[in-house]
């Protein structure tokens, strides 16, 4: 059975996935992209498709500082494609395409020297699939990046049941969509059992000490916004209000450095 994120969205959920996608790149992206700007430059990868590309923020990012790339993103939602094109278009950044297009063993046979996914493992209903598919589509010696949630590592410095009671929830939203949000726990197992070699997983984490409350705070807003529309039995408005006024008190926030966990994984193809 597919995940939720595997089937048609609304125009108006994509706006409000796109709004949370957007947060995560200014938020956890600014952690996250370094690494993965550093392996891709290290590896000297010139050709990388990003499958599950969103509206396209991240993938951005990355190709901004990237060296000499030339970046492809793919989803199957045509309305973040749309997004993603309009925001390429304001950015006027030469090396990067959007495309509509689904990930799987139909997608075309051109093979790659890279390939990148970023919260789409964990949307996957069948994500060892996903994993051996990017295998085949990798030139040898080519490059799987993979950055995945572990919601179940989210937590604070100094334990808080607001923290705790926003995790849960999100892991209760997760389990209805058909999302696995510790997929970033399977990383190392799923590449390694596709054939990859010299496989390595690293954990970042996305805090108002690493990334400031300004953009912490905005994250968690879009994603209690999001998990609120969605499902408000899951994610009822008595905890949307619990969140936003516990992310009112920055001392507070800095005091408890609440962290958001993903896990980056790269494998080499053989």
């Amino acid at each position: 059975m597919k995940s939720l994120l595997e089937t048609f969205l609304t125009l108006e959920q994509t706006a409000l996935l796109s709004a949370t996608l957007e947060a995560q790149t200014r938020a956890s992206g600014s952690a996250e992209a370094p690494v993965v700007v550093r392996i891709l430059n290290e590896r000297k990868c010139r050709d990388v498709l990003d499958a599950g590309t969103g509206e396209g923020s991240f993938l951005l990012e990355v190709a901004r500082q990237t060296r000499g790339g030339r970046f492809l993103g793919i989803d199957h939602n045509a309305f973040a494609i749309g997004k993603a094109t309009a925001r390429l278009r304001r950015r006027s950044i030469k090396n990067v395409r959007f495309r509509t297009a689904f990930f799987d063993a139909k997608f075309d046979r051109k093979r790659h020297d890279a390939i990148l996914s970023r919260y789409t493992l964990q949307h996957s209903s069948r994500p060892a699939d996903f994993v051996g598919t990017a295998f085949e589509r990798l030139k040898r010696k080519g490059t799987l990046i993979a950055v995945e949630s572990i919601e179940a590592y989210m937590d604070c410095h100094v334990p808080d049941p607001v923290w705790e009671a926003y995790r849960a929830a999100l892991l209760k939203v997760h389990a209805k969509i058909g999302s696995d949000g510790n997929i970033g726990k399977a990383l190392g197992s799923l590449f390694r059992t596709a054939g990859f070699r010299d496989v390595q997983v690293g954990i970042v984490l996305t805090s108002p000490s690493t990334v400031g409350v300004e953009r912490f705070t905005s994250v968690v807003l879009a994603t209690s916004a999001l998990a609120h529309t969605l499902f408000p039995r899951l994610f009822d408005r008595r905890l949307v209000r619990r969140m936003d006024r516990w992310l009112l008190d920055d001392a507070g926030i800095e005091r408890r450095d609440p962290f958001i966990a993903s896990a980056i994984a790269v494998g080499t193809k053989p």
